[in-house]
């Protein structure tokens, strides 16, 4: 349980993270994910669109970078999550950077699908029970594969995240089938790379309650080749001083350890519905009656973007000012950091290598099946064409 300890001078993150059960490992223990979102889009940055995305891990962000890593962590966090990247551009020094510092990542994909379906032309002839195979965008795959090149050879890689985000509707859910094309072809194309290892490729999802078991049931289902590594869903409903019944957090649990046995994550949580947060929520995440399905989760969020949200400040001159949440978050982190491994780790790991899960049926809530797009072009002319353009070098 190592992986809980924190001291000033960090384990460099070069033990590669793997799945095995319902759970994340490193080097034969039990790792869990103390992580935090990080998404600079909105901090004060000189010229451009504030609102447009901003690739945290890009050259032109360095600087920010490391300034920011380092109230992570002083958090005493180990991991961060990411909304964004562009693959034509280079993540190498970013990436060590956060080696160094004994951070993970994990690492977005297909995050511009949304953006894909939203178009006019995509949205009006999208319509429920219509084949999803022309959604399956080969642009969108060719990005994904650019990114899955250069960033599988870091050990520091947490795992590749499927953005599921488009999932918020009833309709959308039709949109499940792309997604898991989208799993399975960046599992492929990582087994093509021959990587070292085997990297996860999980899929995220919205805090829609409704959604989250038949999603749950969908992605676990089916072939190993086809179906998600773990599962990130966003939690909200843990507001202000709660607790594990209260909060519904135990009912979420009993449903999902009767739903699935796929590693488990919180892509978001951190509700502020009353401010300052006390995050009491992260002593119970980080306890047995959590971590026999969660393996712990991510904060939302490092950087305040004007939502109030953010454990750090932006003033008007780039200075990073600590607020009131920070303090408290912190804190609840010390007191995690210092627990033994029985107070943190459950000690029922459940199988999934094996386990054989059922697709949900088609019903008024859920819309997709387990038919799914093939590939939309020649796989090996796409992928001569993504080895041709790579800017990063072979590893």
């Amino acid at each position: 349980m190592s992986n809980l300890l924190h001291d000033d001078t960090p384990t460099p993150a070069s033990i590669p993270i793997v799945t095995r059960g319902n759970a994340f490992w490193r080097n034969g223990e039990r790792f869990f994910v103390k992580g935090i979102t990080y998404n600079p889009q909105n901090s004060n940055r000189a010229g451009g669109d504030r609102r447009a995305p901003v690739d945290a891990l890009s050259e032109d962000h360095l600087p920010e970078l490391e300034k920011d890593m380092a109230f992570v962590r002083d958090l005493g966090l180990n991991s961060i999550s990411l909304y964004y990247h562009d693959p034509s551009k280079n993540h190498s020094r970013a990436m060590k950077h956060l080696e160094a510092k004994g951070i993970y990542v994990t690492i977005p994909l297909f995050s511009n699908l949304k953006a894909l379906l939203a178009k006019p032309k995509n949205a009006s002839s999208f319509k429920p029970n219509s084949d999803t195979w022309p959604m399956y965008d080969l642009q969108l795959i060719k990005d994904a594969f650019h990114l899955v090149r250069e960033l599988s050879q870091y050990s520091n890689v947490l795992g590749f995240v499927v953005t599921g985000h488009i999932i918020n509707r009833r309709h959308a859910t039709k949109m499940a089938e792309v997604l898991r094309a989208c799993i399975r072809d960046t599992k492929a194309f990582l087994h093509f790379l021959q990587r070292n290892r085997h990297i996860p490729v999980g899929v995220s999802a919205c805090d829609v309650r409704e959604f989250v078991i038949p999603q749950l049931r969908y992605f676990s289902a089916g072939a190993p080749s086809e179906r998600a590594d773990f599962f990130a869903n966003k939690c909200y409903s843990w507001a202000g001083p709660s607790s594990f019944q209260i909060s519904g957090w135990r009912n979420m649990v009993e449903a999902i350890a009767q739903t699935t046995r796929m590693p488990m994550l919180m892509a978001e949580y951190g509700t502020n519905i009353r401010i300052p947060r006390v995050w009491d929520e992260v002593l119970c995440l980080y306890s047995p009656d959590m971590t026999s399905v969660y393996t712990g989760g991510f904060v939302y969020t490092l950087l305040e973007s004007g939502n109030s949200y953010g454990v750090v400040k932006v003033n008007e001159g780039g200075e990073r000012v600590q607020g009131k949440d920070y303090a408290n978050l912190k804190e609840s982190f010390l007191k995690v950091n210092a627990r033994s491994a029985e107070e943190v780790a459950s000690g029922d790991v459940k199988p999934y290598e094996h386990w054989e899960g059922e697709f949900p049926p088609c019903d008024t809530t859920w819309e997709a099946t387990p038919d799914i797009p093939p590939f939309p072009g020649g796989w090996e002319e796409v992928v001569r064409e993504v080895l041709a353009e790579s800017a990063s070098p072979d590893v």
